[in-house]
């Protein structure tokens, strides 16, 4: 009880009616930042240092609850990233995360950590380290329960998903996370940690995998090599392009990688991308 109560004490949150559910921001002390890493070695990139006062010491979560949500069925917790220059405010308001997550109709809470604050840095913070993601986690958890919005003795599983940078934080959430990941979506972001989520492929079968990538968005040769491999392995995946794949394609195949003719933060803003690819993940 003890420990509950200094988890409970330990947020600092308000929250408000939104419109097609209930949001919440709240803060935990396990979130990605303030970390110990950015305190000691500030991010210096073009020349330019990012200050951990400034851009890693936001321990913000933003969550929200659809007004479908069933808490007596089981569901799936979203988790989204935000690529390099964002922050929770304007990556929601740019990229539309929250409306597409509504429009995508399935039992789950939205989870939306605060990653390294308008800084050109994909670095997961304590994310990074073993344990710390899934003490956040009960830290969202408790909230909830507090507020009635779950209960405990259902099962649930987590889907990854993140824009360009997000890359890094997931691939480590591969490794250390205790839930069940039902799936993991990038959008434009398999920049690196190639390895890690192959392996989470090979070790999680029904874990689902979308992978949407540009010409120009960096991605390009990460995801021709992966589809390379998994060809050379005999592991089954779907090809096809952005502007003519149907849901069914995105339901039925476990592992897929699109094509697409948009820009690098486009692939996130048109097309319903982030409603689509998760009810394929949840399907």
């Amino acid at each position: 009880m003890k420990i509950l109560i200094t988890i409970i004490l330990s947020f600092s949150c308000w929250h408000c009616m939104a419109q097609q559910g209930k949001s919440f921001r709240i803060t935990s002390t396990h979130a990605m930042f303030p970390d110990s890493l950015r305190n000691n070695e500030p991010r210096v990139y073009d020349n330019k240092t990012y200050k951990a006062s400034e851009h890693y010491s936001d321990s913000s979560v933003y969550i929200f609850v659809p007004d479908y949500f069933d808490k007596h069925k089981p569901f799936t917790y979203v988790l989204w990233f935000h690529g390099w220059g964002n922050n929770i405010d304007s990556a929601l308001k740019e990229y539309k995360v929250q409306e597409q997550f509504y429009r995508a109709h399935i039992n789950a809470v939205f989870v939306f950590p605060e990653g390294p604050k308008n800084a050109p840095d994909s670095y997961g913070g304590k994310f990074e380290k073993p344990d710390t993601f899934n003490y956040f986690m009960k830290d969202v958890e408790h909230f909830l329960e507090k507020e009635n919005l779950i209960t405990t003795h259902i099962k649930n599983n987590i889907i990854y998903a993140g824009h360009s940078g997000a890359y890094r934080v997931i691939a480590y959430l591969l490794l250390y996370s205790k839930y069940n990941c039902k799936g993991v979506i990038l959008f434009d972001a398999l920049y690196d940690e190639v390895e890690k989520f192959a392996m989470h492929l090979q070790i999680h079968p029904s874990s689902k995998f979308i992978n949407i990538y540009t010409d120009s968005g960096g991605t390009l040769q990460n995801s021709k090599k992966l589809m390379a491999d998994m060809k050379a392995w005999g592991w089954l995946y779907f090809f096809g392009e952005e502007d003519a794949v149907v849901q069914s394609q995105l339901n039925k195949n476990r592992i897929v990688f699109l094509h697409s003719k948009n820009k690098h933060s486009d692939v996130v803003k048109m097309n319903n991308n982030i409603s689509k690819f998760l009810q394929a993940a949840a399907y």
